[in-house]
This record gives C-alpha cells, sequence and structure tokens, in this order.
C-alpha cells in the first residue's frame, strides 16, 4: 500500500471526527505532472479542534514524513490547517477543514470574483473519496443546481461587462498614450475574460488561474486554438507600432464575434465605439486627424438585434 493509501485509509477508519475526503487540484482535473502535489481535502467534525500540531500528531498514521511551511498565521485553532505529507513518489497536500467551511460557501451569492470562482470549481467538482452520510453529496447537489445549473444567469452578464470597461481602457493605454505595461496587462486582462467567457458558453466554470491560458486546457474550448494564437500575438506586439495594436484588436473582435453571442449583449459589442465614435470626436477636439485613419482600419461595432 502506498503511503498516500495508507494515510487516507487512517483517516477513514481511524480519525472519528473525519467526516469525508476528496479529491481536487491538479489530480482530479486531468492536469498533473511531475511537479503536481496531490491535493486532498479532508472535511472535520465542526466540533474538532484543528490544528498543524493535531494533524501531525493525531491524524495522520505514525511514522508520516511531513513537512510544515510556515505561512505568517496563527495556526492553534482555525478553520483549516495544510500539511505536506512527503512519500517516495509525491507530495500528498492534507488540508483539514471544517465541514462549515463548506456550508458557508454555500451559503454565498454567486459572483464574479476569482478565488470565488476557483473555490465553486473545486466544491463543484472535487472527486468524493469517503463520504459516509453523503455530506460532500448534498452540498455539491445544492451548489450545482444553484450555480452551475444556472452560470448564464449569474457568470456571462458580470464577464461582458467587465470585458468592456477593459476594453475601453486598453485602447486608451494602447492606442492613445502608447502605454506599453498599461496596455499589455488590460489586453491579457481581456484574453482571460474572453476565455472565460467561452467557458461559461460550454455550461462550465472557467478553469484556475493557472491553468486557464495554457494550450491543453484553452484548446479544450471550439475557439480555443484562436484564443491561443491570440494571446502569441499580443506578446509580441509593441504600442509604438499602432498599426500592429490595431491588427491585435483585429484579431481580438474575431474572436467575440465566435464566443459572445448577441442574446446576451443588451446592446451589441458598443464597446467598439471606442473607435468609431469617441475617436471622431477625439481627432476633432484634440486636433488629430491621423485618429481618423485609425478608426477606419480598426473593429466595427455591431449591434445587438
Amino acid at each position: 500500500m502506498t503511503t498516500t493509501a495508507r494515510c487516507i485509509e487512517h483517516l477513514t477508519r481511524a480519525v472519528p471526527a473525519v467526516e469525508a475526503i476528496t479529491l481536487c487540484g491538479s489530480h482530479r482535473q486531468g492536469t498533473s505532472d511531475l511537479y503536481s502535489d496531490r491535493d486532498v481535502w479532508v472535511f472535520c467534525a465542526n466540533t474538532q479542534p484543528i490544528s498543524e500540531h493535531l494533524a501531525t500528531t493525531a491524524f495522520l498514521p505514525a511514522g508520516a514524513d511531513c513537512e510544515i511551511l510556515f505561512e505568517g498565521r496563527d495556526d492553534t485553532l482555525t478553520d483549516h490547517t495544510v500539511v505536506n505529507v512527503l512519500t517516495d513518489a509525491e507530495v500528498l497536500n492534507l488540508k483539514f477543514l471544517h465541514t462549515r467551511v463548506l456550508t458557508s460557501f454555500c451559503a454565498q451569492d454567486p459572483h464574479l470574483d476569482s478565488q470565488y470562482l476557483e473555490d465553486l470549481e473545486n466544491y463543484t467538482a472535487m472527486e468524493v473519496l469517503h463520504d459516509p452520510a453523503a455530506t460532500i453529496a448534498t452540498h455539491q447537489g445544492w451548489l450545482r443546481h444553484h450555480t452551475i445549473d444556472t452560470i448564464p444567469d449569474w457568470l456571462l452578464p458580470p464577464l461582458a461587462s467587465r470585458y468592456a470597461s477593459t476594453y475601453w481602457r486598453s485602447v486608451y493605454q494602447g492606442v492613445l498614450r502608447t502605454e506599453e505595461h498599461a496596455w499589455r496587462h488590460l489586453a491579457l486582462s481581456l484574453v482571460v475574460l474572453l476565455a472565460q467567457t467561452g467557458f461559461a458558453q460550454a455550461g462550465q466554470l472557467p478553469p484556475p488561474r493557472k491553468w486557464l491560458l495554457s494550450p491543453r486546457v484553452l484548446t479544450t474550448l471550439p475557439d480555443g486554438a484562436r484564443l491561443t494564437a491570440l494571446l502569441d500575438q499580443l506578446h509580441r506586439t509593441s504600442t509604438a507600432d499602432p498599426e500592429a495594436v490595431l491588427a491585435f484588436y483585429n484579431a481580438l473582435a474575431v474572436c467575440e464575434d465566435a464566443i459572445l453571442h448577441d442574446n446576451e449583449l443588451h446592446a451589441g459589442m458598443w464597446w467598439r465605439g471606442v473607435f468609431t465614435e469617441r475617436f471622431t470626436h477625439l481627432a476633432r477636439h484634440t486636433g488629430r486627424p491621423g485618429l481618423l485613419d485609425l478608426a477606419q482600419a480598426a473593429p466595427r461595432p455591431r449591434t445587438a438585434p
């Protein structure tokens, strides 16, 4: 029996406070590699104190080789603690947490915060290894009914809204001000938001941030290869070259047209009006007629039906 299997069996048989055990992270997602920890979450009764000391002395089998990493917090009595068990084949990352953490999470209204989305993806998709009272199954069923089944209602509108405001700001930084680093940051945010929208369109929660733009994950989307190519184009583009910046926005427009659906946009792709309408006004007020030439080469707005 492997060390990992021995630890899990010990937790299920010898620790009465353990209510459920799940597999999370890259091993569950199918993205694990040689450097991946095996992330296992151990849900404990709410009355059970949790600390690093208890985890290493009372929860694990004798002789378990543990790596304790100080993370700067008071870890005497908390809702969770993390212990790494060193095995011959892998690092077993054990997160001990109270079941009330999951219960409290279920009570939240869904929102666009990136940490919330990552936690939601983990909670709804984690693989159950031990759940004798169906504690995890009950919580997962509730979350799927109220969040996964309603993704178009609560996730797509704020994604589109954030995308629109970021687009506007990015054009100013990249075309008008030639702020290289500021533009690149905003343009990358646009690709991230489009990728998240693509997964939401497919009825899926976006993958965690560290994997979202990985080709092996992104190319599972119908337009993932195009987004990957757009990322390569972004990294080659300099704001010192207005034609290259406009080429990026035109390639971005192709991705927008493929991923964003008219029936989910209240006023079409109105944000492209930063080129057609706003540039026209700015050309007049700033005395820069060259802005009109840029506008002619930029993506055109698409109005909602």
